[in-house]
């Protein structure tokens, strides 16, 4: 009976060891889903653009200067900050005046030197021409002399050949004179080329090339010299125009040149609201039409008036520019906030078409994107877009009706990475 009673509990416990090695059952949280990228979506759907949405604009800026200083140098003060109302005409910051001083300073003398060099030249040249005509003259008696020696011994030589051939001279007479005409000869054509040398200084004198030279240097001195001053003179920077200070890049001590904005002035009174038309709503506007501009980030509308709209079509945008301008006393509206802008003149008459939020585009390089989901996967692609609110937008090409698109969590993607989806809130 014992040994019964051991073999049924041996047996007994091996049945809860076999139990106990058993492998447990997976766990519900798969491996695959844990490096997901949860991403909201939106499936593209055909429709039209409610009109009473209004058409998508911004406010921007009437004017906006980014100010550089027009020569290089090491900014010594920054007279403004940001957010400061500033004038046209108030000083914004200075560069370091010292070495356009020294510049300056070098200019003026150098102009001094080359100044002093002409007035040299000048009296040189006087001189020199005095001397050449001088040496002309010399140069006219001494031909004449050697003309008339050139005669008298040409004559002597006619008359003492005609005594020879008659046997009344000797030939050593003859050889005499022979030798007189010859030395005459030379003698005339040495006055000669003495002219010639002296009608050449004195035509040089007369040309005053060394004048010309001073007097150029002088010229470029002077031009150097305007030029220092008109660096110096811009180490101090003014505001071009009346506004607000937006952004300050710089500081005293840091380097700075004309390819280097330093401060930026925008003006904002008024503020302008910029968008575009499309090609069958641009006819029913003009400029003087009544608006609305919806404000959503105050949840404010403004009466306003379109104040430009272009004749010529955005060939990027496919749509006309337009304009309005709103009175900003008061700095109110800021510069980028997003409005829609109704108008009177347009009664939502719109062909259908793919309509997507304006949350699920990105930009990356100038060109315009979506996340399409597909198999728990995103895949960048690339679309073209048409007319939009400030809450829709048209697509003309990339996808098709009923693709899913990401709509919040674009940040986190990259082509290809797997997502899960979740439900909007």
């Amino acid at each position: 009976m014992h040994k019964k009673i051991k073999l049924l509990l041996f047996s007994l416990l091996l049945i809860l060891t076999v139990a106990g090695c058993a492998p447990k059952q997976p766990a519900t949280t798969n491996k695959e889903e844990a490096g997901a990228v949860p991403v909201q979506v939106e499936t593209v759907k055909k429709g039209v653009l409610d009109a009473q949405a209004g058409i998508a604009g911004k406010f921007e800026p009437k004017e906006t200067a980014a100010i550089a200083p027009k020569v290089n140098g090491k900014i010594k003060t920054i007279n403004v900050k940001l957010g400061q109302k500033v004038n046209k005409g108030d000083v914004l910051f200075t560069l370091d005046p010292e070495d356009l001083q020294n510049t300056v300073k070098q200019s003026e003398a150098a102009l001094k030197v080359a100044q002093a060099n002409l007035k040299q030249a000048e009296v040189s040249s006087s001189q020199g021409l005095d001397q050449a005509k001088s040496g002309l003259v010399q140069s006219d008696s001494g031909i004449t002399q050697a003309q008339q020696a050139y005669d008298d011994a040409k004559l002597n030589l006619e008359r003492t050949k005609q005594l020879y051939d008659a046997g009344a001279v000797a030939s050593v007479e003859l050889e005499q004179k022979e030798i007189a005409f010859k030395n005459a000869e030379i003698a005339l054509n040495n006055a000669k080329i003495s002219q010639e040398n002296a009608q050449k200084s004195v035509h040089y004198a007369e040309q005053k090339s060394a004048i010309q030279v001073a007097s150029a240097s002088v010229e470029q001195a002077k031009v150097n010299l305007e030029n220092a001053r008109y660096q110096l003179a811009n180490a101090t920077v003014k505001a071009p125009i009346s506004g607000i200070i937006s952004s300050v890049n710089g500081a005293s001590g840091q380097m700075a040149g004309p390819s280097q904005g330093v401060v930026t002035i925008v003006n904002i009174n008024p503020i302008v609201v910029k968008g575009s038309l499309s090609e069958s709503d641009v006819t029913s506007i003009k400029v003087g039409a009544v608006v609305k501009v919806e404000v959503p980030a105050v949840d404010k509308t403004i009466d306003a008036k379109v104040t430009a709209l272009s004749p010529v079509m955005d060939q990027q945008l496919k749509a006309y520019p337009f304009e309005i301008e709103i009175p900003n006393a008061n700095e109110q509206w800021k510069s980028d906030m997003v409005v829609n802008v109704v108008f009177q003149g347009i009664d939502g008459q719109l062909k259908e078409s793919l309509i997507l939020s304006r949350e699920a585009i990105f930009e990356e390089e100038g060109k315009t994107y979506v996340y399409k989901i597909e198999n728990d996967k995103a895949t960048k692609v690339e679309v073209q877009t048409g007319e939009e609110t400030s809450e829709q937008i048209v697509i003309l090409d990339g996808i098709n009706e009923n693709d899913v698109v990401v709509v919040k969590g674009q940040s986190l993607l990259k082509d290809g990475a797997k997502v899960t989806i979740q439900k909007q809130q």
